[in-house]
């Protein structure tokens, strides 16, 4: 990564060096999407817990990149944490879906003791994803929580804490 570089001249005035930088996105892997996947919560839901998630005895929090027409473009592991929290600010959960052009996101984490019911802080983090994502022109479609033997929580299809059934 480029330094910013402070010359001094024998004028005594100084010239900065600045890095110009190009941001790309590098693949980690590949996993097997068909449109249907993403159709409904619980499809969503069983599809990252399957392909990503994958009992994970810690929490991750993904975000799934989505283009105007609802389809996956880029799946983003954001965060892990630990085995009852996962910090991810914001900016994390952006950062792929700016880079990529995302139009829309899905929001997924998973709750390593089974128990899919939002915390209140699920909560604050799915209301501060939404208003931010409307600044950014990024709809959030839906935040879903994994629990354990197929339970999910959707906060679009409870409408809870800034989750709405159209996605809007």
């Amino acid at each position: 990564m480029g330094a910013i570089v402070t010359t001094e001249m024998a004028d005594g005035s100084g010239h900065t060096r600045i890095p110009i930088v190009g941001l790309q996105i590098v693949v980690d892997r590949y996993v097997e999407y068909l449109r249907e996947d993403l159709a409904s919560s619980r499809k969503a839901a069983e599809w990252v817990e399957r392909n990503i998630i994958r009992r994970s005895n810690r929490e991750l929090v993904v975000a799934v990149c989505c283009d105007s027409g609802g389809r996956a473009t880029y799946i983003d592991v954001v965060a892990k944490g630990t085995v009852n929290c996962c910090l991810a600010s914001v900016v994390e959960i952006f950062k792929v879906a700016i880079i990529s052009n995302a139009v829309n996101i899905i929001l997924f984490h998973n709750h390593p003791c089974g128990d899919p019911t939002p915390s209140a802080k699920d909560e604050e983090t799915t209301k501060r994803v939404r208003e931010v994502g409307e600044l950014l022109d990024i709809g959030l479609l839906d935040h879903i929580i994994i629990g354990s033997d197929g339970a999910y929580y959707s906060f679009m299809e409870n409408n809870v804490a800034g989750g709405s059934p159209d996605g809007a």
